[in-house]
């Protein structure tokens, strides 16, 4: 039998062939299950990756389709040791078959914790770990809202913020039934939701917003990363981030690692419901007024857009190639891995006043419903290091009001200078990303 790993794939895609590298470092092989996709050829360059390959008829995975998956990859040859899913929306499943295979990770009650915001709020709150008051959105009522505070809306399970706005007037909860509409009908996202459509109103925290990249093992928070979101756009309903900087750059190294210790003291509040394992996003706000760090959400995945490449340009390690290893990370070594995590580690050389690498990446948005044109990203100076175009001449893109992706580029930035750094690269992508709608 060949020891392998399960990755789940949403509609044929995943991170396939960095985490199929990352399984061959460690001498497994990688198998794959996916949901149905649109296309079939989508699939084409996704097999080149995998050992071999199971697709359902199905455009969502169930925990039926991975069970079966399992027994079949079994007669095939391969004995599945760990399940993994880049998508948030087959998280639980991962978890699920996890504690059933023996895997590193956490449980699957500390998860579905994690992913729905509106309790996640509640448990922070009742721990002392945040000042955020919360609110259920009920259909047909009118929430009784504070009128001196500022407020916040957002689906209790969110997705490339998905209706997430400032509420301006409290007449704009009429617009949700039509958003929940949407939320159903996003073929791409629907899964992630996991059949909740409802929303929460929440204090809004004033104040910058920054990610933690961390990683957990038994218990052991690993901070790698941290970036900054450096431009924020709001649309009518939603908020989109176009511009990411790491190490942070508009605070001081204090507050950075304050942000840390508080992010480190969330985790273990959840520890005793079983957030002992995995690798997180965590979205934190400086909230100004009050002078204290409030979590935002903590995604129990890895960040999107360019953040991994990001973060294994400053550090030196793939948030994916760690994830995979902690997975099946064998007693003995568990040291050696945080060992490895607290030297590579962005926060700890903050914290030690260690000399850190920085980069800086951009995205842009396009406007949902539009037919591209053109699009192009062609500055004739100082090019990107990673460019990522996600469309085409001819793309129709959705009619959601989600963040449509456009373009993803990154570049390496003197870390002492970041300041300047940011200010050019914002005008200098304003300046050469064209694009053009029919």
């Amino acid at each position: 039998m060949k020891r392998a790993i399960l990755l789940l794939l949403h509609l044929g895609k995943s991170y396939t062939e960095e985490i199929a590298a990352a399984a061959t470092g460690l001498g497994l092989a990688l198998v794959g299950l996916s949901s149905r996709p649109g296309a079939p050829e989508v699939l084409d360059g996704t097999r080149r990756h995998l050992a071999d390959c199971v697709v359902t008829e199905e455009t969502e995975l169930r925990s039926g389709d991975v069970e079966k998956a399992v027994r079949e990859f079994t007669d095939r040859g391969y004995r599945v040791e760990a399940v993994l899913a880049s998508f948030e929306g087959y998280r639980l499943l991962m978890a699920e078959f996890n504690e059933r295979l023996g895997a590193r990770d956490s449980s699957e009650a500390a998860l579905r914790l994690c992913l729905d915001k509106y309790e996640l709020r509640r448990h922070l709150f009742a721990e002392g770990l945040s000042e955020v008051r919360v609110s259920p959105v009920v259909p047909g009522e009118t929430p009784e809202l504070d009128p001196s505070a500022r407020w916040f809306v957002k689906p209790v399970r969110g997705a490339s913020s998905f209706a997430t706005f400032v509420l301006e007037d409290v007449a704009d909860l009429a617009d949700l039934p039509a958003i929940q509409e949407q939320m159903r009908a996003d073929r791409r996202m629907k899964a992630i939701f996991m059949d909740r459509y409802d929303f929460l109103v929440e204090e809004y925290v004033e104040g910058p917003e920054f990610s933690f990249e961390t990683v957990v093992l038994d218990g052991r928070v690993h901070h790698l990363c941290v970036h900054e979101k450096a431009r924020v756009e709001r649309l009518e309903r939603t908020t989109l981030e176009g511009m990411s900087v790491s190490p942070p750059a508009s605070i001081g190294r204090e507050l950075v690692l304050e942000a840390a210790d508080h992010v480190t003291r969330c985790l273990t509040a959840l520890e005793e419901r079983g957030l002992t394992a995995g690798t997180f996003h965590i979205e934190v706000k400086y909230w100004e007024s009050r002078k204290r760090w409030e979590i935002i959400e903590i995604n129990p995945r890895m960040g999107g857009s360019l953040i991994n490449p990001s973060t294994r340009t400053v550090t030196g390690y793939s948030l994916l190639d760690l994830w995979t290893e902690s997975l099946v990370l064998p007693d003995g070594e568990r040291d050696a891995f945080c060992d490895r995590l607290t030297r590579a580690s962005q926060v700890e050389a903050l914290r030690t006043g260690a000399p850190t690498r920085a980069t800086v990446f951009l995205s842009k948005y396009g406007e949902k419903g539009r037919t591209i044109d053109e699009i192009r990203f062609d500055p004739p100076t100082r090019p990107p290091r990673i460019l990522r175009l996600h469309v085409a001449e001819g793309t129709e893109l959705d009619a959601s009001d989600r963040g449509i992706c456009l373009m993803d580029a990154l570049w390496d930035v003197a870390a002492d200078d970041l300041g300047a750094e940011t200010a050019f690269l914002d005008r200098h992508a304003a300046e050469h990303f064209h694009v053009r709608y029919r």
